[in-house]
């Protein structure tokens, strides 16, 4: 059984991912803006490096699937500050980290990394 980290755990895929972490036997913990009543959730904003820091002083993780990020064209063009917040320095933090640490991390991406691309998609695209 590992111990394992699901930033944005509670976003679309994070809620899928989670309970079937559990249903294989890992203890899983939620790292989340977002509110949940789950006794293995935390708060955090994986922007705040000293939170992250904080976090990972009390856990000693053996894998971090790290799923925070904004999407869509919306957050890109309205909140550009946030999607940078999040997806950039958010996911620098969790890198830093990871040195330090030396957990297994798990990196989720979308079609957001694409642009916009109206032919079909490919491995030859990129």
């Amino acid at each position: 059984m590992a111990k394992v980290l699901v930033t944005g755990g509670l976003g679309f895929i994070g809620s899928n991912l989670v309970p079937e972490l559990r249903k294989r036997g890992h203890e899983v913990w939620v790292c989340d803006l977002g509110h949940s009543e789950d006794s293995n959730y935390i708060r955090c904003d994986t922007s705040q490096y000293r939170h992250l820091e904080r976090i990972f002083e009390q856990h000693d993780f053996d894998y971090v699937y790290h799923l925070a990020a904004e999407y869509g064209r919306w957050n890109g063009e309205d909140y550009y500050e946030n999607l940078w917040l999040t997806n950039v320095v958010g996911t620098k933090n969790i890198i830093r980290l990871q040195e330090r640490k030396q957990f297994r991390m798990i990196f989720f991406s979308s079609a957001e990394v694409y642009g916009d691309y109206d032919g079909v998609m490919s491995e030859d695209v990129m």
